[in-house]
């Protein structure tokens, strides 16, 4: 046999390679298919896209839209907080090389942050607004019962707004 050195299947044991120096069978063997000694197995690099990321990045987009009006900074808030947790996962992802579009996990981790930090900014300022409100509405209604308790007669009530 004229073949040049390397690992070639054993014929007599299947599933095995036996090592061939160039002029005669060695008694090293190996598992058929096996990396060459002091080399690691082939790994897929990024094998698919980052769903996760991409989650994070539209949950982080959309909470930050929700926390334009105080009233619904509480579901931006919720938003960034499910953003917050894939976008991590993402990026977890990507460090493990099983996932690609890092700079996707990266941008909807920030944007979901965002969207916290306004939702939680914008949830105490309707809460602030809410308490103003009701003591516009308690002082208003003690200067109406004021009014009526001032008031001589049934025109005089008739005035009190």
């Amino acid at each position: 046999m004229n073949a040049q050195a390397g690992w070639y299947v054993d014929g007599n044991t299947p599933g095995l390679e036996r090592w061939w120096d160039g002029n005669q069978w060695t008694d090293q063997t190996r598992p058929a298919g096996a990396p060459p000694a002091g080399y690691a197995p082939a790994t897929a690099v990024n094998p698919e896209k980052n769903g996760l990321g991409l989650a994070s990045l539209i949950l982080g987009i959309i909470g930050l839209l929700f926390c334009l009006m105080p009233i619904t900074g509480f579901i931006g808030f919720i938003l960034g907080i499910t953003g917050l947790a894939l976008g991590l996962a993402g990026i977890s992802r990507c460090r493990k090389n099983k996932a690609t579009n890092k700079k996707t996990a990266i941008a909807g981790t920030i944007l979901s942050v965002l969207a916290v930090i306004f939702g939680i900014v914008m949830f105490f300022t309707a809460v602030d607004q809410l308490g103003n409100d009701l003591d516009q509405i308690g002082t208003d209604l003690q200067d109406y019962s004021d009014c009526i308790n001032e008031a001589d007669n049934l025109d005089q009530m008739n005035e009190c707004n």
